[in-house]
């Protein structure tokens, strides 16, 4: 199988809108200026809380906010973009590049004076085969959104997933449809080639994408930062 890594170019477009679904807490990653993905806010904390213990703490409260996407989604300068409004990130608290020994998935943290909508990592939750995901993404700029029935686990432990994922995916949720509990984070889809195309067939053809995409576990973000006790 010839997987393709959910990359997208910038692409500045009108966000979908769709009430039922929480987009709230979902934005692109704009990489480098050159570079698109998905990311997904998971803690919004008031820092006032964190260091009230030291001692009276007085101004307005700053809020820490972690983010969530896929590991080769990682860059020199990174900015989580929601509509108009982009939020420079300072601190990539942990990522892991993927491949055969890694996890593809990335933490990093950007600070408001508001606090703002979160999604749930539903650590521990393990989806059955054939149970119902949601994938929302970016992708190739344009907010999607697909439901698709849960394949197999691969020998890595990522899911698969029956379904289409574009350039821009990358780090986009997959949630338990209906609610804002995150199980997956979008990596990889899969290049429609012929068995005995050449490597480097796709550079010189735009292959499409077929079914399946791949999705890591959000329990591998707990391997690269700490959540909870």
């Amino acid at each position: 199988m010839v997987v393709l890594l959910l990359l997208g170019s910038v692409a500045l477009v009108r966000d979908a809108t769709a009430q039922d679904f929480p987009v709230d807490a979902i934005g692109r990653l704009i990489i480098d200026d050159a570079r698109m993905c998905t990311a997904f806010i998971v803690r919004s904390e008031d820092l006032r809380i964190i260091v009230r213990h030291y001692g009276p703490v007085n101004g307005p409260p700053v809020y820490e906010n972690w983010i969530v996407s896929a590991g080769h989604c990682f860059g020199r300068d990174l900015a989580f973009v929601q509509g108009q409004i982009g939020h420079y990130i300072t601190r990539v608290v942990g990522f892991s590049s993927g491949g055969t020994v890694g996890y593809d998935v990335m933490v990093a943290i950007f600070y408001t004076w508001t606090q703002m909508p979160t999604l749930e990592p539903a650590f521990g939750e393990y989806p059955k085969v054939g149970d119902p995901l949601l994938l929302i993404g970016y992708g190739r700029g344009a907010l999607m959104m697909r439901v698709s029935p849960l394949v197999s686990y691969d020998d890595r432990g990522h899911m698969e997933i029956d379904g289409y994922a574009s350039p821009g995916n990358s780090g986009g949720p997959v949630l338990i449809p209906g609610t804002r509990r995150v199980v997956g984070i979008g990596i990889e889809t899969t290049l429609d080639i012929p068995p005995d195309a050449s490597p480097f067939y796709c550079m010189l053809v735009a292959c499409g994408v077929k079914p399946p995409y791949v999705a890591a576990h959000i329990d591998r973000i707990r391997g690269i930062a700490r959540f909870g006790p």
